[in-house]
Order: C-alpha cells, then structure tokens, then sequence
C-alpha cells in the first residue's frame, strides 16, 4: 500500500464490508526521504483521453503538483456541477498510475480555475509557459540560469493560448520558452516538458 506522500505500507485484510475494507498488521516499510526540485503542471483542460492519458504518465514522472486551467480555447467545458466527479475521477487515475509504477507520492491535484483567477495566486521559484512563436527562447538556457527551488511549467489547450491568456502569464512573472519549431500536441508537450526538467533538475 502507498499514502501518497512516501509511504509504502504492508498489511493484511481483516475484514471486507459492503462499504470498506479493514486491514490489520499495518507495517511501514519505507518512506521516500529523497529531497528533490519540485515540479509544478499548469494544464489547460483538454478532451477526456488525452488528459487521463497526461495524469498517467506526470505521475509516473514523479510531478509534485498539477493545476488545471479552464482555457479559454478549451474544448472541453466543466460546469461546477460536474467539477467534483470529475475530480474524483482524476485523483484514481493519479493513484492507479502511481501503483501501476510503484510511486509512493501522489501528485496534489488542484480544481481548475481560469488563467487569472489562477495567476493572482500562484507562486513558484521559476514559472514558465510553452509557445512555440518566433523569437521565443528555448527551455534549457532559462532553466540553466539560475538555481531554482520549485519549478513551474503551463502547457495550453488544442488551440494554444490566447494573446489575452500570453499577456496575463508575462504580467505575473511568467517566462515564456519553446521546445523548437514542432508544433506539439498538448499531452505530447506536458510529457516532453516534465521529462526534460526531471532530467536537468536531477542533475543538480
């Protein structure tokens, strides 16, 4: 068994209910005591598959935190009716990705919110956001520019982020930078991104 922040338990089943399980003889076998950079997901809401797919594989990568934004270019809407199913639905995929890979740390996932809401609120040591526009400046010379404690990335929607959207990240202390020239999909972009920071940040 895993708690989500580093434990790995053993235990046994003491008795099944309609409702719950008990278990007994309860065992802490280890607890991860690694101390690395946190990384941080900033999500645009995107098509049910690809976002199950995203969650899966953050989790796997070891991302400490993921926010979802309600973009506008979203295809997806949430209604607040539907908002906490949804989060339901998202942490077992996180807890099914982090068992299936024996992580013992759970990603904390975060209700989505729009781009301002979420902005005037948010803080990290290093806060990117991906675009692929010209002139923009590529990811590893800005993240090997400094000695960052927490380390932030957002990815866009379909569509990508608006000029609104580009204008509000800039404003609150967002830099913006770009994996080259392809054009990459949105859960293609989110794994490239965390895969590539785990690797630079774990080099320190």
């Amino acid at each position: 068994m895993i708690d989500g922040a580093g434990g790995l338990w053993s235990g046994k089943v003491g008795q099944i209910l309609p409702d719950k399980v008990y278990i007994v003889d309860v065992v802490l076998l280890s607890q991860d005591t690694q101390v690395e950079v946190p990384i941080i997901l900033i999500q645009a809401i995107c098509k049910s598959d690809r976002l199950t797919w995203i969650l899966q594989k953050i989790t796997e990568l070891g991302i400490a935190e993921i926010y979802l934004i309600n973009a506008q270019r979203s295809v997806v809407k949430l209604t607040e009716q539907r908002v906490e199913a949804k989060l339901i639905r998202w942490r077992t995929i996180l807890a099914n990705a982090a068992k299936q890979s024996r992580c013992t740390t759970l990603p904390k996932l975060h209700p989505p919110l729009d781009c301002q809401q979420f902005c005037q609120t948010f803080y990290s040591d290093l806060k990117l956001f991906l675009n692929n526009r010209p002139q923009t400046a590529a990811l590893r010379p800005v993240l090997l520019g400094g000695v960052w404690r927490s380390v932030a990335f957002s990815i866009g929607p379909e569509g990508g982020w608006t000029d609104e959207e580009c204008a509000t990240f800039l404003h609150h202390g967002f830099q913006s930078v770009s994996l080259g020239t392809n054009t990459l999909r949105t859960e293609t972009a989110a794994i490239v991104t965390a895969a590539l920071l785990k690797y630079e940040l774990s080099q320190w």
